[in-house]
């Protein structure tokens, strides 16, 4: 039986995949002081005595995915291997030798793993084979050699994390509205949902990753673009492939997940990330994409934030039937057969 346990990282990621013989850590939340102590908390109390992570991945390096990790090396938990495309590997992926970045939460990450723990780390792309590790098959869809690329230029990515400070400040000092539900389900009946897509740099480096074991099949998609997700996919032959369950992109933002992205993953259970704090992540847009291509989805849900239970609920007045499921003592812990 493997268990998926969807831990609440308050607005961040994290989740951890117990394949009884395995474990497979996926992002650590943020590194706010409250985030990062409840969620250590729970990593370890889920790991109990054998406190071993086979395999532990930093989907990309935005504070609320990889915040918590430098502070999990700090617990006794034992890290055998990261996945990790860190800022200082990527002129080696590319084949650049223009060095430029310098995240400091990224520098800071790399610096311990190599220097003072001696993990070893590995570097995924779309273009990587498989990654198997007692029978668990990894296959990376996003991103490409040329997302990573991006990443290089240093100029644009300073652009961007300010430009995400100042919305930061903007958001804290005006009370934003978001839209209605039943006037987001209206846009897209209507035919005048209209994608916007995700700008960020960093978003588009996401390790997005199909996962599988045995008859197990699972889509972790970071904050990988739905473009992206959709090209890699296709590439690596898994359109028309049956999941039993996605982790939705970038908290359930309406600027990751589109109509398109849904239908061509078709019918499966939805994993969310998020507790409505920031950017009323998820968004009612997204919502109501998937409830207009499945009128009773399964999701579950990282948090139980009230403001996120009453978002659930205000759709379920409009007569859709979400079977929804949220963490108890901040964990969410999914079953799947995979034998």
């Amino acid at each position: 039986m493997l268990k998926i346990h969807v831990i609440d990282a308050t607005h961040g990621d994290c989740l951890l995949l117990d394949f009884e013989h395995s474990k497979i850590l996926i992002d650590c939340g943020p590194k706010s002081f409250k985030a990062r102590r409840d969620v250590l908390a729970n990593i370890e109390k889920i790991l109990g005595e054998n406190s071993v992570i086979d395999i532990a991945i930093v989907t990309h390096n935005d504070d609320d995915h990889i915040g918590g990790f430098e502070f999990l090396l700090d617990t006794s938990i034992k890290i055998n291997t990261i996945v990790f495309n860190s800022l200082q590997d990527i002129p080696d992926i590319i084949q650049n030798s223009q060095k430029q970045i310098s995240y400091n939460q990224d520098n800071a990450l790399k610096q311990r793993l190599l220097a003072e723990r001696g993990i070893k780390t590995l570097c995924l792309t779309r273009d990587s084979s498989p990654l198997i590790i007692n029978d668990i098959t990894l296959t990376t869809i996003t991103p490409t050699a040329e997302a990573l690329e991006c990443m290089l230029n240093d100029a644009n990515v300073q652009k961007e994390r300010e430009e995400k400070k100042r919305r930061q400040k903007q958001i804290s000092s005006s009370k934003t509205e978001e839209i209605k539900p039943e006037e987001a389900l209206q846009k897209i009946q209507s035919g005048q949902d209209v994608f916007v897509k995700d700008p960020s740099i960093t978003n588009k480096s996401s390790i997005g990753l199909v996962i599988q074991c045995g008859s197990f099949s699972g889509l972790f998609l970071g904050d990988a673009h739905a473009e992206d997700v959709i090209e890699g996919l296709t590439v690596l032959g898994f359109n028309n492939h049956q999941f039993d369950v996605v982790k939705i992109s970038h908290h359930g933002s309406e600027r990751n997940t589109n109509i398109e992205s849904l239908s061509f993953l078709g019918k499966t259970e939805y994993i969310l990330c998020a507790n409505n704090e920031k950017h009323h992540h998820p968004n009612n847009i997204t919502l109501a994409r998937i409830l207009h291509l499945d009128n009773t989805p399964t999701i579950h849900l990282s948090s139980n934030n009230p403001s996120l239970l009453e978002k659930i609920n205000d759709f379920k007045k409009l007569g859709f039937s979400i079977n929804e499921s949220y963490p108890t003592n901040g964990v969410n812990t999914l079953c799947y057969e995979y034998k």
